[in-house]
């Protein structure tokens, strides 16, 4: 006697990675540094930077609807993951600094590391 069991499931069987799914699966990971002129030993972390990407170009130069924003702690680090676009344009502001502007590409499943430099 041959008995055969066959089962069904409409379920979907869930993502394990499901950011990859979706394309959100970008990762920006920022470093600001004070840079002093008088002695490279003497450059700084600065922390409480404001750090803020954009997708679109006239927003960045508008200051109009960040993608993410982040502060950054006291090792002068941050991070945005999550991302879905090739590029970011990117604004560091802090207080004490004047601002910074830089751009960032960001193929799908990275990490792209950005420093930022106050002089």
């Amino acid at each position: 006697m041959i008995l055969f069991i066959v089962s069904c499931n409409k379920e979907e069987i869930p993502d394990d990675n499901f950011n990859a799914s979706q394309n959100f699966n970008r990762t920006i990971k920022f470093e600001v540094y004070h840079v002093y002129d008088f002695s490279p030993v003497s450059d700084s972390a600065v922390a409480g930077a404001i750090v803020t990407v954009y997708e679109n170009y006239e927003d960045f130069l508008t200051e109009y609807y960040p993608d993410a924003t982040r502060t950054t702690d006291s090792l002068g680090k941050c991070e945005i993951a999550g991302l879905d676009k090739d590029k970011y344009y990117i604004r560091c502001v802090h207080p004490a600094f004047s601002n910074i502007i830089d751009s960032v590409t960001t193929p799908s499943n990275t990490t792209s590391f950005v420093e930022m430099l106050f002089y």
